[in-house]
């Protein structure tokens, strides 16, 4: 059989011709490995397991991303094999592509976040997990992300966080005991919005996660629910926040107090001041207080006003630093937060 197979780095590359003796059972991964024996031996490509579980051998071929241990030669009788790397990912060498990108994005995402009063080890019922179990079996073998055309065709990385993210951002938003809302985080830098439903993604997932229907298309009504639509902002207006449910005392001597929060130099956080405002920490000074820059919105345009010395009990949330979060992210949040107290 003959497998055309990409070599080249930043610089440049193309396909080169090698032929290999065809053995039943073998899969496209075995004939890299062919060639690398016995043709070209710095022929680079990443691989593990060789059982599908690790995600790592995701390359293109025929055009099409899968996972070379999981593609059998047998599937292209009469043939020729084209192999390349990921697309939508730049490349390092051969089919070795910088994936680190992702990883990047994963750090943006807030984790998971119980109630603070919650018993450990947690309770739930079975239905309430069973929602969750299929995107726990994501593989982050990024053939997701390699076909999304936002990412691939477009080749903008920075209005969308991809399908991978957005199977990730389900499982928590599903999660029976996770507290924290990521809305304006959909809305904002995570994009949910660029998403068509080509259902691209759920085609070529190794592990049949069917993401655009169970993890994208629910999470694209959520944020729809919570950012627009009007009946459920009336709705949120009525309905008492659960955070402030039976169960959670204040300190002795206080009234209303919460449990303290610790804070550093550049977290976003929501003031109690009339108008609910966001602010930036400056500096956090030995008494205890807060040293903020107050944002002021004219339109799109920010403007941020200070310094303004506050006490930490103004604080009413803490969203963490603003490299991570971003702004625009946290400004939705907020519109949803006040409509919830």
């Amino acid at each position: 059989m003959v497998l055309q197979v990409f070599r080249g780095d930043t610089s440049g590359g193309q396909e080169q011709r090698f032929e290999v003796p065809s053995i039943e059972g073998m899969v496209v991964l075995d004939a890299i490995h062919y060639i690398q024996a016995n043709f070209a031996n710095d022929l680079a490509c990443r691989w593990n397991c060789k059982a599908a579980k690790c995600g790592s051998c995701s390359a293109e071929i025929n055009g099409r991303p899968r996972l070379m241990c999981k593609t059998r030669v047998d599937e292209f009788v009469n043939q020729e094999i084209h192999v390349g790397p990921m697309r939508a990912f730049p490349l390092i060498k051969d089919l070795v592509t910088d994936v680190s990108w992702n990883y990047e994005v994963n750090k943006q995402i807030p984790g998971f976040t119980p109630p603070p009063n919650e018993p450990v080890p947690y309770r739930m019922l079975p239905e309430d997990t069973e929602r969750v179990y299929e995107y726990r079996k994501c593989i982050e073998c990024f053939l997701c992300q390699d076909v999304c055309h936002v990412l691939r065709n477009h080749d903008d990385k920075s209005q969308y966080y991809g399908p991978r993210y957005m199977v990730r951002i389900a499982a928590l938003e599903m999660h029976p005991l996770d507290t924290q809302r990521r809305s304006g985080l959909l809305h904002g830098k995570a994009g949910v919005g660029m998403c068509n439903i080509t259902k691209c993604c759920q085609e070529v997932c190794p592990e049949h996660i069917k993401i655009t229907d169970n993890a994208i298309i629910p999470l694209k009504e959520r944020m729809a629910t919570d950012v627009y639509d009007p009946v459920a902002r009336i709705a949120r207006k009525l309905r008492p926040r659960r955070a402030g449910a039976a169960g959670s005392e204040p300190q002795a001597g206080v009234a209303g107090a919460t449990n303290p929060q610790r804070f550093a130099v550049r977290d976003v956080v929501r003031l109690k001041t009339r108008g609910r405002r966001l602010a930036r920490v400056g500096s956090v000074l030995p008494d205890g207080k807060l040293e903020v820059w107050v944002l002021h919105m004219n339109g799109k345009v920010q403007h941020w006003d200070g310094p303004k010395v506050v006490r930490a009990s103004d604080v009413t949330n803490n969203y963490g630093p603003l490299d991570d979060v971003g702004i625009g992210a946290k400004l939705v949040e907020q519109y949803i937060s006040e409509d919830l107290e």
